[in-house]
This record gives structure tokens, sequence and C-alpha cells, in this order.
């Protein structure tokens, strides 16, 4: 499978990294010119996602091929950290059904509401913790993994996921169609994820890691990043 993971630091200082921080629209422009325009995405789509702590920003990509960093880096970062990208295909060649993972995800955890029985409904937000936590836990089975159970002081305690949502964000933007060249209002609720899995179909889970889960993806939700567990 080919497959990119690259890593990249954002520099806030800049103009051009807070315009990227703060938008997520002009982050999935400046993403998609890293990559050229017949990029084939049938071998896995573009995902990306920014992990932010008080002194750092983080931009993860993962792409069907070696981007171009230096569209980023030279208007969002620095010349001296020039990013790094990896071949995902060893990482992804080496899971197996099974193997237990710590993770974390950005997702936009929602619901189709569909009243009277319609085939569409409308689209409405998980807004508590619980109820974004057990939009994972359901939807994690068809993306080829489980949510692992928390390990609980005594016998007769009830298993609970062991996942937690750390952070939770309302991103509101403009995005212009650029078929029709009109603009339009972009509301998401965010949630970001950490836990502990378990992979249950690989082949499943591999396509979940080049592909991501749930809505959002252009914005910056979807992509699964994982680490081994401690021991």
């Amino acid at each position: 499978m080919t497959a990119t993971f690259t890593r990249i630091l954002l520099n806030p200082q800049k103009r051009g990294g807070r315009t990227l921080l703060s938008n997520p629209q002009a982050m999935h422009a400046a993403v998609r010119a890293c990559f050229p325009p017949d990029l084939d995405e049938s071998l896995g789509r573009i995902l990306w996602r920014v992990d932010s702590s008080e002194h750092e920003h983080v931009l993860y990509i993962v792409g069907p091929e070696e981007p171009d960093r230096e569209v980023i880096v030279d208007q969002a970062g620095w010349a001296s950290r020039p990013g790094d990208t990896a071949d995902y295909s060893p990482l992804l060649d080496g899971l197996r059904t099974g193997h237990e993972r710590a993770f974390r995800l950005t997702a936009n955890p929602v619901q189709a509401l569909r009243p009277d029985g319609s085939k569409r409904g409308k689209v409405v937000p998980h807004v508590t913790p619980a109820q974004q936590v057990r939009w994972l836990v359901e939807k994690a089975p068809r993306h080829g993994f489980e949510i692992r159970d928390r390990i609980t002081e005594g016998a007769d305690s009830p298993a609970e996921p062991d996942v937690l949502v750390d952070r939770r964000t309302n991103l509101s933007f403009t995005r212009r169609d650029p078929h029709s060249d009109t603009r339009g209002k972009v509301a998401l609720r965010t949630a970001r994820f950490e836990g502990t899995l378990r992979i249950t179909d690989v082949d499943a889970f591999r396509e979940t890691l080049t592909r991501g889960i749930g809505r959002g993806r252009a914005y910056g939700c979807g992509l699964i990043t994982l680490a081994r567990l401690p021991r």
C-alpha cells in the first residue's frame, strides 16, 4: 500500500501560520497545494490534523505520495525545521488483527435525524462527551477496530471504554465553492479523542488509517494516529 506520513511544525508568529491555524479552509487549500493536481486519490485520500499545545503546533499529513513540504514551511513554518516525511507502508503492513495500540483522533461526531422514516435527515452534531464517545464506540467496528475496556478497580465495576474526549472545539469559517465561486458558512463541532484500541479487521483498519473516519475530513478531522501501549 502506497502512503506517506508527514510532520511539520507551524509558526504562529508568522502571518501565514496564524492564518492556517485559525482557518481550516485555508489549511485545507495549503495542504492540497502540497500535492500535484493529478494526484491519484484512489490509493488513499489526503488527511491532515493539527495538534496544538501551549508551546507547539504540529501539522500531520497522510497522503498517497510525498508532499512538497516547502509549500507550507515557507508561509507558516521555519526554514530550520523543514519537517519530515516517512513511508507509511511499513507501519500499515506490520499491523495485525488483535494488535492493541494507543490512539489519538480529532473527529466530527454527528448523527442524522430522520423524522417519519425518511431516507435522508438533518445532520446535527453530538454535543456531550458521553454522546461523542458513544458515537466512536459504535462507529469503530465498521472501521476495523474496537475500543478496549478501561481497567477499573473492583470485580463488580462495569466495563467502560478506554477513551476520553480531552478537547472540544466549535469551528466556523467561510468556504468558497470552486465550481460556482459562491461562498457559504461552514460550522463544525470537533472532539479530540485519546484512548486505546484493538484491531478487529486489519484490512478495514488500514483503509481507515489512509482514508479517515467520519465527516469533516477536508477540515482536519478523521486522521487516526497510533502509538505503542506502555509496557
